[in-house]
This record gives structure tokens, C-alpha cells and sequence, in this order.
């Protein structure tokens, strides 16, 4: 239908219904849509969707859309029939009057014949339901649907009126369809039309603008930002309709220069909206309610009674909530309520402005009340609002201090820097908030004195801080122990933490069980690097159960990524696993790339690697060392680049392995290096050494003075290889012996029997290296372990995993696979030459030998002795001789190639 046949359609809803005086015309008049009007096609749809059933709700707060959607909807010519439009108002609840202008609104279109009981329907001064069902008999016999739109129903209040139109709403409605705009949910009987499928609701999260819908309406208004600018806004306006509009009118005023930052809820045009549209329909006690609560982010009822010293908090937000007075619900139990941001910071304005002395007191009864409820972090930000600065350092040890390392760290930290640098000394609990900071600010020089002056002051704080303040004060030695990668002091401290958390009752500390749970972890980590795996295991099973119920999310992936570690090296790869994914499915988001999700990349790059699944392995190391890089922690890095050098000769490239070997070397510190740290270098080491066809180097390494206490059973499996490369059989089997009985781990059983069996199979022991490899190939099967039988060292296992599957008919298919990988032919060599007949030079070389490694382009540069754009440059021509763009191509490239 053309334009003029949708305004015609329109027209006659109100033209011909007009009467004497042209009352009626004025209520039933489509409202017009503005000149930068946005049509929102999903909302059209959604109307659309409504139209096919009995009744479209849409109900939303003052100027979230409504009307204008339905008007929308209704020019759009999307009606299935002709429109009826009501505009109501307060003055429309008498119930006789609301019935004929309902009956006006229908009769004025062209769908009702003369001979229809409708032409002829007057409303008496009893409307009772023998009116209500003639006419909805007489709908029933329309010949076309008929869209009844009732705008602003909310006005309507009157008994009779809502009990007439839960009437109509008994039964089905047959031609009648109705759109309802209301901001509240004072609607009868809708469970009627919704148990029928009849309904359609629209609410008011579903008004809110898009982004795309939003740099639309600004574009319609000559307004231009940034996608970050529409965020700013998005976030100020939460989405809201009129709040967008006069966003677009202040920031379109020529030659102001003003920012999306700049507006705000105090803005003139934003005040007399919300004093005319949401306030100014409210009572004064409930504005000054309104004004005394907004200093909150989050209120409930009994907050609300604490704040305005009144009764009935509860039901009064709750009637704000229901009545879309830009106050919503937040959470599933609906007991707590947020304020629509601009209201809130008109309401913060009017409270300054009005009653200034009120507001510190306020922000401390809410810090009180905050602190009791377990709100610490809400506590400590009302604290710092009231500059009692006393209070923030009591909140801090009492209630806060356990969530510094949580999804709270970097509000927490920005409150603490609000203190005056003179209050960090004050008093025992500023004088912890003071090395929070240091720390969090990495100032780790800075942090132990902060601490040793919070202890001097101990004696004078209240009994009841000492305790807190002692464990507080022991977390941060802890912290401190952890980020400089001293484990022997990590588990001591921890140690001393949880004697004194025995102690501590729940009134003293309320954040115990965090505390609790941040000790358990960190001992278990402290113990993992020091190579105590059995304890360390025990422990971080602890630290994840008391986190999970202490509901410290951030201590429980930091728990549940170090015990995949753990697993993932005794061997026990199909629950490291498990416990890995299950760390980063509590990653997702924002956690995705913290310093506590590193364990478990770490923990993935190692058991891929065991199952030489080296893509993966790769991909798990690339993610390690980015979320490792925004937060270092030293041994986590260290132990991502150990595993890198073996990750590499894994691939084949020796030389790779080498440079990465190489930066070991020269960023660790081996005197302070913690045990499996340490550990994690020889193997890699020894490696090197095997692949590179040195192994008589390994064998001189481990014979020197002192080395004897530093053997360790994944070593020793590498000396035997050592040995049976040099055909040194006894020395390999003597050095073997000892991992039968006693290998505490699955890799170095692994390999223990594999090399057995290989040296037993050289003596022509048959039998015995059959039962010796049967033994391995059980034990791996069960992790799905494959790097012991494809490593360095093994020239004959695929002749003798042929005769092994001869020999064993019924040998599993995890045999074949690995016959499969032990007979493949080897990648030949390519020449150094990729497309179009241009060979790489030979720095290019050079630079593609480094892409493999996880340095960076500065890195490399200073390896070659050559300037970053040198290194720039080589690296757009090997791109361009490969056919690639990114680093990863260019190394997946040159795999296929041969040219690594």
C-alpha cells in the first residue's frame, strides 16, 4: 500500500468518529513520527509477530520508544487490517467514556458495516459484562481484523475499567487485535491471551537501542562518532530512546565541542525530562526517597529504610520497578534495584545541592550496612566517598582484603588510590592498603617496607584488627614470595597464614574462607615448583573446593589451572586435561587472558605435547605467553619458554630450539631457579643436546661433580637414550633399573619400559622386550601418550613396532597409529626457493629460523645485530615470496617447504 493509502487507512480511525466539537478527533490522532525517526526493523518484525496472535504488549518506561514503534508499525502499512488508534491520559477513567472512544476509535474505520451491532453500540452508565460481550460479539463479525492500539494504558487506574477489559480478555478476541503501550504492568488478565499463545510482549530491555540503531539515529541527526564514542554513550544512555535523542541534540550544537563524556543526567534538556516525565509524577516523600537511596549503585529494601530512615523500602522500589520509572531489578530474586544512570546523577546532583551535610553521613551508614551485608568492596568505595579514611582501612582488613586478587582487583585499586599518600602510614590497616597498592602498582621494593611499618603498628589498632591485620600482612608476603618466583618462601609464608587462619573466627575476618582458600593454592603451587607433586596435589584440591564454596572464582581457576599442571606432569593427562578446559570455561570473557589462566595454557601445551598433538601444543603456548605478558609471574614465563625449546625440536627444528635455548639462558637466573622449574630446563637441555645427534655431551654433563644430586627420573630416561644412541646397552640398562620399581611419574614409566624393551630387543631378549614394551604401550595408551615413542633417540622403533604388531595380532589401533607416525617418510628437504623461481636470501633465512620462537620483532633484532626495520623489512619480502601475511602462515608455509 502507497503513502497515501496508509495515512487514509489512519485518518478514518479518528475522521469519521470525530463528532460534535471534535473531542474524540484529538484522542484518536496517530502521533507523527520525527524527522530523524529510526525505524527499528527487528522491533517492526517483533510487531509483526504480535499482529498474528490476539494482543501485543509493549510496555517500557517514559521515553523508551512505544508509541513511535507502534506508530511506526502502523504507517508502515504492516496492520493486518485497518488501525484504530486511543491515546490515553488520567482523564479517560470514566468507564463510559473510555468505552466510547474505544467503540468511536473502531467504528471510525472502514470495517464495521452499517447492519453491524457496533454502528448502533452506545455505552450506558453501567458498563457491566453483558456490554462487553456484545461487543465482542459484534468484532466477531467483522469482516476484516480490526488493530485496536490503546497508547499509555498505565493512565487508566479505574477498577471498573480494568475488570471490563480483563472481561474482553477472558476469551478469545476472534477479528480484534490489540497493541497495549503501558510503562507498568497493571494490565488484567494477560495470562488469559498468554496461555493461549495469543501474546506477544515487548519489554523494556528489548526497546533499548543497538549500537548499529544508535549510529543510526546519531547519523540522523548530522551527529558522527567513533564505535568507542557510541559505546560511552550506549553505556550513559543504557540504551534508552529519549536519552539518545537529546544526547544527539547536545552534542549536535555547531561549534560547542562537546563530548559523549560530557553528558550526563544534569545536562538541562536530560533534568526537565526526567523532573517532568519520571519525578514529577512523584509524591515528594518518594523523591526525597528517590534523592537519599541514589548514592547507592545497587539498593534493596532494607538499605533503602537504613538510608531515608523510613519503612517500606521495599514496596516502593518495587513499585518504581514495575512502573518502568527507570528504576529496574537486578539479579533473579528481584530484591535488589539499580537506578537508570541519568536519573541517577540528577538525583545525586538535586541531593548535593539540596541537603549537602546529608551526604557523607549517607555514604557511611551505606559503608556500614555494605560491610555487614558482605558487600565489602560496595563498603570500602562508600568509605572512600565519606574520606573516613580509618574506615577504608578497617574494611580493607576485615572484609576486603582476601578479594584484592579477584574480579575486583582494579575497582578495589582505584578506590585505594583515592587515599592521601600521608594517610598509608596512618594507622597498621592503611599502612597494608598502602603495600596493596605498592603491589598492585608492581613497586615490589616497596611492598615490604609498607608491610614491616603496618606491623610496628599492629599494637595500637583494636583487638579485634590485630589478627586481621597479621594475615592480611601474611597474603602479601605470600603475593610477594609468588611475583618474585621464590617458591621455598611461598610455602613457608603459607604455612604461617593458615596456622594463624585456625584461629580466626568468622566475626573477626568475614573473608576467611577466601583467605583460606588463596593459602591452600598458593601452597600447592609453592609445592609443585619445589617438586613436591603428591602434596601439591592434595593441596590444590583443597584450594579449588574451599574456593568453589567461597565463591572466589579467580582463586578457583588459579587453583584449578595448577593442579591441571600438576597432573599434567605425573603423567596423568586425561585429568589434567579435564581440569585445564574446566580452568578456562571459568576463563571465558575477561578472564580469558589472566595471569591465572597462564597454568592452565601452560598445563595444555604440555599434554599436548606428551601426545604429539604439536598445533595444539603451539596454539596453547601463544595463548600462555599473551595472558602471561599483561601480568608476569617469572617461573610461569620461564616454564612457557622451557616448554617452547621442546615444543620446537618436537617440530624438527633444532636450530629454533636452540635460539629459544639460547634467551634461557640468558633471562634465568639458574641459582634461584625452584626445583621443577630447573627440572623443566635439564629436559630441555638434554633434548637439545639428543636431537642435535650430541649425545655423548649429555652423558659428559650429568658425570660432573654435584650433578649426581640433581638427577631426576625424566632425565635419567634421557641418559638411558643417551647411552643406547652410543650403544652403551648395560650403562643404558643399569641407568634404566631403578625407574621399574619406583618412576613416580607415567611419562618416565613411559619411557623407562619403551627403552627397556629397545635395549632388551638390541641383546636379542625377546621375550623380555616384548613384555617390556607391552608394559609401555599400556601405560601410554591409557593418557593417549605419544611423545616417548616418536622422540630423538629411537633410530630402530619402527622396524621394531612392525615386528612388535606381527608378534601381537590383537595390539590396539593405538599401535598402528604409531607405526603409522614411525614409518613415515621424512620430509625432504626443499631448496630455498618458494614461488616464481625467487629463492630467500640469506637473512631471510635467518629471520624465518626465528618465527617459530615466540620472539618478538625487537627480539630478533637483537639476535641478529641488526635494527628493528632491518628485520621489518626481510620480513615483508619473506611474505611475499611465501604467498602469506601473518607469522603463523609464514611458519606453516615453510613446514610444507622443507625450509624449517
Amino acid at each position: 500500500m502507497g503513502d497515501r493509502g496508509r495515512n487514509t487507512r489512519l485518518a478514518g480511525a479518528y475522521s469519521r468518529a470525530a463528532g460534535p466539537g471534535g473531542l474524540l478527533a484529538a484522542k484518536l490522532v496517530c502521533p507523527p513520527l520525527p524527522r530523524a525517526f529510526v525505524l527499528r526493523r527487528r522491533l517492526l518484525d517483533r510487531a509483526d509477530e504480535g499482529a498474528e496472535g490476539e494482543v501485543t504488549l509493549v510496555c517500557g518506561g517514559p521515553g523508551s520508544g512505544k508509541t513511535l514503534l507502534v506508530a511506526a508499525w502502523a504507517e508502515a502499512g504492516r496492520a493486518p487490517g485497518p488501525v484504530a488508534w486511543l491515546s490515553l491520559d488520567a482523564y479517560d477513567n470514566d468507564p463510559t467514556s473510555f468505552w466510547s472512544y474505544v467503540l468511536g476509535a473502531i467504528r471510525g474505520t472502514s470495517a464495521v458495516p452499517e447492519r453491524s451491532p457496533l454502528a448502533r453500540m452506545v455505552p450506558g452508565p453501567r458498563i457491566d459484562e453483558t456490554f462487553v460481550r456484545r461487543l465482542a460479539g459484534g468484532v466477531a463479525g467483522l469482516p476484516v481484523p480490526v488493530v485496536l492500539v490503546l497508547d499509555d494504558l498505565h493512565e487508566i487506574d479505574n477498577p471498573r475499567i480494568l475488570r471490563s477489559l480483563a472481561f474482553l480478555l477472558r476469551h478469545p478476541l476472534g477479528r480484534l487485535r490489540l497493541v497495549i503501550t503501558t510503562r507498568g504492568d497493571r494490565v488484567p488478565s494477560l495470562h488469559r491471551p498468554r496461555t493461549r499463545a495469543g501474546l506477544t510482549e515487548l519489554r523494556a530491555a528489548e526497546l533499548d537501542f543497538t549500537p548499529d540503531e544508535a549510529a543510526r539515529l546519531l547519523a540522523a541527526h548530522d551527529v558522527q562518532l567513533t564505535s568507542a564514542e557510541i559505546g560511552v554513550l550506549l553505556d550513559r544512555t543504557e540504551g534508552w530512546a529519549t536519552g539518545l535523542c537529546l544526547a544527539a541534540r547536545f552534542l549536535g550544537v555547531r561549534g560547542a565541542g562537546r563530548g559523549v563524556e560530557e553528558f550526563t543526567g544534569t545536562e538541562p534538556a536530560v533534568a526537565d525530562y526526567l523532573v517532568s516525565e519520571v519525578l514529577g509524577g512523584e509524591p515528594p516523600e518518594v523523591q526525597r526517597f528517590l534523592r537519599r537511596t541514589s548514592i547507592a549503585g545497587r539498593v534493596c529494601g532494607e538499605l533503602a529504610e537504613v538510608l531515608t530512615g523510613e519503612a517500606h523500602g521495599q514496596q516502593i522500589l518495587d513499585r518504581l520497578a514495575r512502573s518502568n520509572a527507570l528504576v529496574s531489578t537486578v539479579g533473579e530474586r528481584q530484591e535488589w534495584f539499580r537506578y537508570h544512570r541519568l536519573l541517577r546523577d540528577l538525583l545525586q546532583y538535586r541531593l548535593r545541592l539540596e541537603t549537602p551535610e546529608l551526604v557523607a553521613d549517607l555514604h557511611l551508614k551505606a559503608a556500614r550496612w555494605l560491610a555487614g551485608a558482605d558487600d565489602g568492596p560496595a563498603a570500602v568505595g562508600h568509605a572512600v566517598a565519606a574520606a573516613d579514611w580509618p574506615l577504608v582501612g578497617r574494611l580493607m582488613v576485615t572484609v576486603v582484603g582476601a578479594r584484592i586478587d579477584s574480579a575486583n582487583r582494579r575497582p578495589l585499586t582505584d578506590l585505594l588510590a583515592r587515599v592521601p599518600a600521608s594517610q598509608l602510614s596512618a594507622t597498621a590497616s592503611l599502612a597494608l592498603c598502602g603495600a596493596l597498592l605498592a603491589y598492585d602498582r608492581g613497586e615490589y621494593d616497596v611492598v615490604p617496607a609498607q608491610v614491616a611499618r603496618a606491623r610496628a603498628l599492629i599494637a595500637d589498632e583494636d583487638a579485634d584488627l590485630r589478627l586481621p591485620a597479621e594475615i592480611l600482612a601474611r597474603a602479601l608476603d605470600a603475593a610477594l614470595a609468588r611475583g618474585q618466583g621464590d617458591m621455598t618462601a611461598l610455602v613457608e609464608t603459607t604455612a604461617e597464614a593458615m596456622n594463624l587462619l585456625a584461629d580466626v573466627s568468622p566475626e573477626q575476618l568475614s573473608d576467611a574462607g577466601r583467605y583460606r582458600a588463596t593459602a591452600f593454592t598458593n601452597a600447592g603451587i609453592g609445592l609443585f615448583w619445589t617438586g613436591r607433586l603428591g602434596a601439591a596435589h592434595t593441596r590444590l584440591r583443597s584450594g579449588m573446593a574451599v574456593a568453589q564454596h567461597a565463591t572466589a572464582e579467580l582463586t578457583q581457576l588459579d587453583a584449578m589451572a595448577h593442579l591441571a599442571l600438576v597432573e599434567a606432569e605425573r603423567g596423568l593427562l586425561r585429568d589434567g586435561l579435564g581440569h585445564a578446559r574446566g580452568g578456562l570455561d571459568l576463563a571465558q570473557g575477561a578472564w580469558r587472558w589472566a595471569h591465572q589462566a597462564v597454568p592452565a595454557y601452560l598445563a595444555l601445551a604440555l599434554i599436548n605435547l606428551e601426545r604429539h598433538q604439536l598445533s595444539e601444543a603451539d596454539l596453547a603456548l601463544e595463548n600462555g605467553l599473551a595472558a602471561q605478558r599483561a601480568d608476569a609471574e617469572p617461573v610461569l614465563y620461564l616454564a612457557l619458554r622451557a616448554l617452547e625449546v621442546r615444543v620446537l625440536l618436537a617440530h624438527g627444528e633444532t636450530d629454533a630450539a636452540r635460539l629459544a635455548a639460547q634467551r634461557i639462558d640468558e633471562e634465568a637466573d639458574a641459582g634461584r631457579m625452584p626445583t621443577t622449574l630447573a627440572r623443566w630446563f635439564a629436559i630441555a637441555e638434554a633434548d637439545l643436546d639428543l636431537s642435535a645427534g650430541e649425545p655423548e655431551k649429555l652423558i659428559r654433563r650429568v658425570r660432573r661433580p654435584g650433578a649426581g644430586a640433581r638427577m631426576f627420573p625424566r632425565l635419567l630416561t634421557r641418559v638411558a637414550r643417551a647411552h643406547l644412541a652410543l650403544e652403551a646397552f648395560e650403562a643404558a640398562e643399569a641407568v634404566l633399573a631403578p625407574l621399574h620399581a619406583s618412576a613416580p611419574d607415567v611419562g618416565s614409566a613411559v619411557e623407562a619400559w619403551l627403552l627397556t624393551a629397545l635395549v632388551a630387543d638390541e641383546l636379542r631378549q625377546n621375550s623380555r622386550s616384548v613384555d617390556a614394551f607391552s608394559r609401555a604401550v599400556a601405560l601410554a595408551e591409557a593418557q593417549e601418550m605419544r611423545a616417548p615413542f616418536v622422540g630423538v633417540g629411537l633410530p630402530r622403533l619402527g622396524a621394531f613396532l612392525e615386528r612388535y604388531q606381527w608378534l601381537t595380532p590383537h595390539s590396539s589401533h593405538f599401535v598402528a597409529e604409531l607405526l603409522t607416525g614411525a614409518t613415515a617418510e621424512p620430509a625432504r628437504s626443499e631448496p630455498a626457493w618458494v614461488q616464481d623461481g625467487e629463492e630467500l636470501t640469506e637473512r631471510e633465512l635467518d629471520v624465518l629460523r626465528y618465527l617459530p620462537t615466540m620472539l618478538r620483532n625487537q627480539d630478533i633484532a637483537g639476535q641478529m645485530y641488526v635494527s628493528v626495520n632491518t628485520v621489518k623489512a626481510h620480513l615483508r619480502s619473506l611474505y611475499r615470496k611465501l604467498g602469506v601475511t601473518q607469522r603463523r602462515e609464514a611458519v606453516d608455509r615453510a613446514r610444507e617447504l622443507g625450509l624449517l
